[in-house]
């Protein structure tokens, strides 16, 4: 009696403390707006984890944040050339893919996922989202635009007298629609060639220069052309259509352009990497993928996503324009990806920029 009575008090005692145990709680680092809410509590009642997201506006900042260690983030989700630069720095886990039962060789966009692999990060990362930079408009520049594509953000002559144009304040992307308009490499390092560069952008009298802001100021008539991040182009439209307002704006992506991606990575400070490898494989998932990818509104980099958007008669519209994918397979398009070349070669950025603004 006394035998049965304590394994009845021990098993009691187990459970007990099984239900004092505390969830898991993982940390993601990412940008503002960028991830489906609904999956994420449908990822932390699946798999019984807590997640707290925190977001950037920035990779700088995300590279800070993860480089001090003050929180031990679970999944951060940078881009590309910091990706690079953070694994050169020790700060990141190779992935280990056998954790992450849903990837498949080849469900990726090749164009993108071949970048990735040049660039030596595919070990580190899982393609989240990709797009491309390239010039938003005002409807009345369409024709101009789409004949002369980045030169419209240089040659003023381009445009009447009285067109405002926007340049991002960033030294990555503004020098890089400089070379790209010249036909150069988005990461060449020769002094001439950024000098060239340099001059297109001193030569200007930009209305503004901005970040995320740019594509309201087009929509609100502010500016009439702009450098601007496809999808930001697409945040903005998916918002305008939803409240039933005329589109009088369009994007246009030039045949020679930077690819970028964002990816999700593991920092080497993970506390929970198993848990960080559940999460990441979560949004492989087709089905939350699509999910996702209808909320935050990027390019999917999953094919099958793709295919069941194009199915979709409320998605075939928005997929038929070349932000997606098959304008990437046309004859001469160049796709090039920032790399994290120097911390000496970011500064030189830096001060182009800051001098082509007091110009």
């Amino acid at each position: 009696m006394k035998k049965i009575s304590l394994i009845l008090f021990t098993v009691l005692l187990m459970v007990s403390l099984m239900g004092c145990q505390e969830k898991t709680t993982m940390y993601v680092l990412n940008w503002g707006d960028y991830i489906n809410e609904e999956v994420v509590e449908a990822f932390m009642e699946d798999n019984n984890i807590n997640v707290i997201v925190e977001e950037v506006d920035s990779n700088e900042a995300m590279y800070e944040k993860v480089r001090s260690g003050n929180t031990k983030y679970d999944v951060v989700v940078p881009s590309d050339y910091m990706i690079q630069r953070m694994a050169e720095e020790g700060l990141l886990n190779k992935l280990d893919r056998s954790r992450i039962v849903d990837y498949q060789e080849g469900m990726f966009e090749p164009a993108v996922y071949e970048l990735m692999e040049e660039s030596g990060i595919d070990e580190y990362a899982i393609p989240y989202f990709y797009g491309s930079i390239g010039i938003m408009y005002r409807n009345e520049y369409e024709d101009v635009v789409m004949e002369h594509g980045f030169g419209v953000l240089f040659d003023d002559s381009l445009l009447p007298s009285n067109a405002r144009i926007g340049m991002y304040n960033s030294s990555r992307d503004s020098v890089a629609a400089a070379l790209l308009h010249l036909g150069y490499d988005v990461n060449t390092t020769d002094s001439a060639k950024l000098s060239e560069a340099e001059a297109l952008l001193s030569n200007m009298d930009y209305a503004v220069w901005g970040d995320d802001n740019l594509k309201n100021e087009i929509v609100a008539g502010n500016l009439d052309v702009a450098l601007v991040y496809s999808g930001d182009y697409f945040d903005i439209l998916y918002i305008v259509m939803d409240e039933g307002r005329d589109v009088d704006f369009g994007y246009m992506t030039p045949m020679h352009t930077n690819i970028w991606v964002d990816a999700m990575v593991i920092p080497t400070l993970s506390e929970n990497t198993y848990q960080a490898h559940l999460f990441i494989n979560y949004f492989l998932n087709v089905d939350n993928a699509l999910e996702n990818v209808e909320y935050v509104g990027y390019t999917p980099v999953i094919t099958d996503v793709y295919e069941l958007m194009k199915e979709d008669e409320e998605w075939n519209d928005i997929t038929e324009n070349a932000y997606f994918r098959d304008f990437y397979y046309q004859e001469g398009f160049i796709g090039q990806m920032y790399k994290h070349v120097s911390l000496e070669h970011y500064q030189v950025l830096e001060e182009i920029m800051m001098r082509a603004k007091m110009d």
